[in-house]
């Protein structure tokens, strides 16, 4: 492949790497800010490995196991960080609660769960050495052959990238189970994370084409991101309403609220994949 597609993909990674290798000190401090941008630039770089498999070195199976390691758990820290605020946020509107003192302590104790892991995490010898591996393994970004057409070839990567978060669409809409529907839109959010990554990662190669695939991604994110959030935290409301401490009547509150989120979320969209949809990359990057 030509400097037009190698020299951005092995920027990329390089940035990703070295974001990812600086934020280890923060997030021993337990800095949420900083366990959320380690785990962008991871998501970022896996994105990229997993678009332009065999355009890139490929991961050592102990690397990739190392570096899946290390999403899931960065993951579990954020994600109980982000659930308290929301809660949290919750409890502070001017409405009475019965048992706010209750929640409040399940609410500390998802902050202080979240700062342990995170604490823990940055601290890791085994996060270290996950990060040195991957940057060893991806030292050189070049491909074993050369690609005749560069953009052509990624813009045929990203589509395929592009059908599989059309699929999880598909299989959303047609279902009225609404298990299989929120387990479509999880991955479809998956998916069009994938998809945006993998674009910015070589948006330079498209000029200002690349937009037109990245801006409406971006917002269909959001959005799954929201219904994602609101089923994780009705999930674990449900939990909450078995603690003796907790009044029926606040879970259930708690819940609704989750549910509304969840239904306006959907609804956006909705709305938005109709009005705004991702261009199909072969269509929007090759003219």
């Amino acid at each position: 492949m030509g400097n037009k597609g190698q020299a951005p993909l092995a920027a990329y990674i390089a940035f990703q790497l070295t974001e990812l290798e600086g934020q280890l000190p923060l997030i021993a401090a337990a800095d949420p800010e900083a366990v959320h941008n380690a785990r962008l630039a991871l998501r970022r770089l896996r994105s990229v490995l997993s678009c332009y498999r065999g355009m890139i070195p490929k991961l050592p199976r102990p690397a990739r196991e190392e570096v899946s390691w290390l999403a899931t758990s960065l993951g579990e820290s954020r994600d109980a960080y982000v659930l308290a605020q929301r809660i949290r946020l919750s409890l502070d509107t001017k409405d009475s609660w019965k048992s706010p003192e209750a929640v409040r302590l399940a609410v500390e104790e998802l902050e202080a769960s979240s700062a342990r892991l995170a604490a823990a995490l940055g601290g890791h010898k085994r996060s270290k050495r996950t990060v040195r591996a991957a940057r060893a393994a991806l030292l050189e970004v070049p491909a074993a052959r050369e690609y005749k057409h560069p953009t052509a070839d990624l813009a045929e990567r990203l589509q395929a990238r592009w059908e599989r978060l059309q699929h999880s669409l598909a299989e959303q809409a047609g279902s009225s189970d609404p298990e299989v529907r929120n387990a479509a839109l999880h991955q479809a959010r998956k998916d069009v994370k994938c998809l945006r990554y993998s674009v910015e990662a070589v948006a330079d190669a498209f000029s200002h084409h690349a937009s037109g695939v990245i801006q409406p991604a971006i917002g269909l994110q959001r959005l799954l991101g929201e219904q994602h959030d609101a089923v994780v935290a009705g999930e674990w409301i449900k939990e909450l309403a078995k603690n003796p401490g907790i009044d029926a009547e606040d879970a259930q509150r708690l819940e609704s609220m989750e549910v509304r989120r969840r239904l306006n979320a959907e609804e956006e969209f909705r709305m938005a994949i109709a009005e705004y949809p991702v261009p199909a990359p072969r269509r929007a990057l090759i003219f």
